[in-house]
């Protein structure tokens, strides 16, 4: 059982469990198939050797480890049977995704690397908890890839998965992106490097510096074609918690230092086709 501190709250004193974070990485290895109580008994079993524990419940028999961890449950078995799965435990390794989260209220956008098994994330400005975007709604800087097989010139720019259409800088034809990119400051040397040609220009409406042709797609996601209180171009949905996984482990200010480099401001920031050569 955890052990329990109090905190005062409204002037009450309200429990809080102190959580173990070595039965925190155990529980996360094995994908929440122990119980709390369950893997809390196995790590103090081995004396606190959180690798210790993790060969054991990989090797041991299985009476032993529901005697020790007195568990009627025997759904861990899944990763002893699951080689990958099996390969990460024993090194130690948790499977994570960077992914693109947009709170609708807030107007609030926001990459962060979750664990696979749990894609959520929470609002710092009102605490709501949000389902990440769909891989096929995310936007932002992104790669095109022309498909005129006379050209087939890769480039990058702002955009929105199956929705930006940008023109080739090279053919002219109408590209969509193939990839969605975490945001990130590109160093002095790219900034220099980039040509007054390459500057963002799509078939959108709205886009402040439209491409001659005919309009395709939906709205421009540039920095500066979008108006205030239109960063969410794709609001993700709230959270709705079932019960059938564990807490996501690791602190919103631990996956926020992954994103330590990402400029607050890119609206400054135009096109480059990856083409330093020239």
């Amino acid at each position: 059982m955890a052990d329990i501190i109090y905190i005062r709250e409204n002037d009450q004193a309200v429990p809080v469990p102190i959580i173990s974070p070595k039965v925190q990485r155990l529980r996360e290895l094995f994908r929440g198939r122990f119980a709390y109580e369950e893997a809390e008994r196995l790590i103090n079993h081995h004396q606190g050797d959180l690798q210790a524990t993790v060969n054991f419940v990989l090797t041991a028999d299985l009476p032993t480890i529901r005697n020790i961890s007195r568990s009627d449950d025997e759904g861990w078995q899944i990763v002893r049977n699951n080689r990958a799965w099996r390969e990460l435990a024993q090194q130690g390794q948790l499977t994570h995704e960077e992914r693109q989260y947009a709170c609708g209220p807030c107007d609030n956008v926001w990459w962060r690397k979750v664990p696979a098994r749990k894609r959520v994330s929470k609002c710092k400005r009102c605490n709501v908890r949000y389902d990440a975007i769909p891989r096929h709604r995310e936007w932002g800087w992104a790669e095109f890839a022309c498909n005129n097989i006379n050209c087939g010139h890769v480039f990058r720019g702002f955009g929105q998965m199956e929705n930006t259409w940008s023109p080739c800088f090279r053919c002219r034809t109408p590209c969509l992106p193939v990839k969605i990119f975490p945001r990130k400051k590109r160093s002095d040397i790219e900034r220099t490097q980039r040509r007054a040609r390459d500057d963002h220009s799509c078939f959108s409406h709205n886009c402040f510096r439209r491409a001659t042709g005919p309009q395709l797609g939906g709205i421009c996601v540039h920095p500066k074609s979008l108006r205030r209180g239109e960063r969410a171009v794709f609001p993700s949905h709230s959270h709705n918690s079932t019960g059938s996984t564990i807490d996501t482990f690791l602190t919103q200010d631990d996956l926020f230092s992954r994103m330590s480099d990402f400029g607050p401001d890119v609206s400054d920031i135009d096109e480059d086709d990856g083409d330093d050569s020239n």
